[in-house]
This record gives C-alpha cells, sequence and structure tokens, in this order.
C-alpha cells in the first residue's frame, strides 16, 4: 500500500499574524542594531552620521563587525576597552545569527495541525535539510536579544563619549552620476562645486 505523503503550506500569506509580528519585530531590532554598530564605525573615524551612512549603508553584517574589531583596536584607550567591545560585538554577531535563520529560510505551515516550521537547507559541503519548528515567544526573544546587544553596544559608546561628528557641510541633492548627465553639465558650461 502506498504512503501518503503530506503536502506543507509554503504561502507566507497563511503565517499567523502574531509569528508575523514577531519576524517583522526581530527584523526592526536588526536595523537598529545595524545602525548602531555604524553610528560606532563613524564614532570611531571621526564621520559624521552622513559620511557613516555612505560608507555602511550597504556593508555586510559580518564586514561591519571586523571594522569595528579592527578600527577599536587602532584606537582604543586601554585593552580591557577592546575587550569589554569584543565581548559585545560578539552578543551581536551570534544574536543576529539567529535572525539570519528566520529571515533566511522560508518557512512552512502543517496544513493539518497548523504548526509553523522553519524549512532550513545548508549545502556547505554536504547538503543538509530539515523542518524545524517555530514559536513566536522564541522569535521574539531572539528579538530582544538582538536589540538589548545594540544598546550594549550603544551604553559602550555613551560610556566612552563616542558619537559621529556634527555634519557641518550640507547634505548635496543627489547627483544624476550617469555618463549622459555628466555630458550635459559639462556642455552646459555649468560649474562645478568642490567636494
Amino acid at each position: 500500500m502506498a504512503t501518503v505523503q503530506k503536502i506543507y503550506d509554503f504561502d507566507p500569506r497563511n503565517i499567523p499574524d502574531n509569528l508575523l509580528r514577531a519576524i517583522g519585530l526581530m527584523a526592526m531590532a536588526s536595523a537598529q542594531t545595524e545602525a548602531i554598530v555604524g553610528q560606532f564605525i563613524a564614532a570611531v573615524l571621526h564621520l559624521d552620521e552622513v559620511e557613516a551612512i555612505a560608507l555602511t549603508a550597504h556593508m555586510s553584517a559580518p564586514l561591519k563587525d571586523q571594522i569595528c574589531r579592527a578600527v577599536a583596536e587602532l584606537n582604543a584607550p586601554s585593552v580591557d576597552a577592546i575587550d569589554e567591545l569584543d565581548d559585545i560585538l560578539d552578543e551581536i554577531k551570534t544574536a543576529c545569527e539567529a535572525r539570519n535563520i528566520v529571515v533566511h529560510n522560508s518557512m512552512t505551515r502543517d496544513p493539518e495541525t497548523n504548526e509553523i516550521f522553519s524549512y532550513r537547507s545548508s549545502a556547505r559541503g554536504s547538503v543538509m535539510v530539515s523542518l524545524q519548528p517555530v514559536s513566536v515567544t522564541e522569535i521574539e526573544k531572539d528579538a530582544g536579544r538582538i536589540y538589548e546587544a545594540g544598546m550594549a553596544l550603544m551604553t559602550y559608546m555613551i560610556k566612552r563619549r563616542l558619537a559621529p561628528q556634527d555634519r557641518t557641510k550640507p547634505i548635496r541633492e543627489p547627483l544624476n552620476r550617469k555618463q549622459t548627465a555628466r555630458k550635459q553639465r559639462k556642455g552646459a558650461g555649468k560649474p562645478t562645486n568642490a567636494v
């Protein structure tokens, strides 16, 4: 006799609202923490927040982590300050790994039990696929951990009076940087402002 295979529901619109809310909370906590990491880089490099956005907006989290550690080592007043920062950055990295598991894997619903699972796949050396149960409580806990890790870095900065510089130059309107626009500006003889 043939076994009937269960068909899971992968439509994200069928994930319960409370779970979607928890995932959104996790995403926002992560965005907040990444912004604080960017502010830390700006503070240590004596950049203003606008320059920090230009530098870090498209950086991956692992690259931001490495830059934080490198510039801190160059500028920290003591080894104790570096050790404290490393502990905070380790916590941010670990907490954000939980976020990556949630947002980089699809979720599925068991149509018979309404249970929600994370469909996790990996192909680093070997292919591994698994269904892991997901709970709102677990995701909210991880979101809180991500947020608190970011706040620990902010506290570290406040304690050491580290902050991005105040912006003194006005922010230029974004330019059309395409080659045709550059040619038009050169041909029109419009004066260029020094950067």
